[in-house]
């Protein structure tokens, strides 16, 4: 089964009870890759399920896929196995 990495950072990091800083996390079975447009939705129904702070941090996530910054809505970005991938929280500044 292939897997990813997850790093968490900030919020998403602190909405998960044990404040993970990455997170090995099995792909679905699938004879194709999983769009990063499904992996939110994944996350959220599958791996921390009943996690409402993590749902509502991830709803305003930006992404990154072994270090580069993309669009999850993006249907091209499509995840195999063995990438490592940062949902990005919103940050404030002054």
């Amino acid at each position: 089964m292939p897997e990813i990495t997850l790093l968490y950072f900030a919020a998403v990091r602190t909405s998960l009870p044990s404040e993970p800083a990455s997170q090995v996390v099995r792909l679905p079975d699938s004879p194709s890759p999983l769009p990063l447009s499904s992996l939110r939705h994944y996350l959220v129904d599958e791996v921390h399920r009943g996690n409402d702070d993590f749902a509502r941090v991830l709803e305003r996530c930006a992404w990154s896929v072994d270090e580069e910054m993309v669009d999850d809505d993006d249907e091209g970005v499509a995840l195999k196995g063995g990438e490592v991938v940062c949902p990005i929280p919103p940050v404030s500044g002054g």
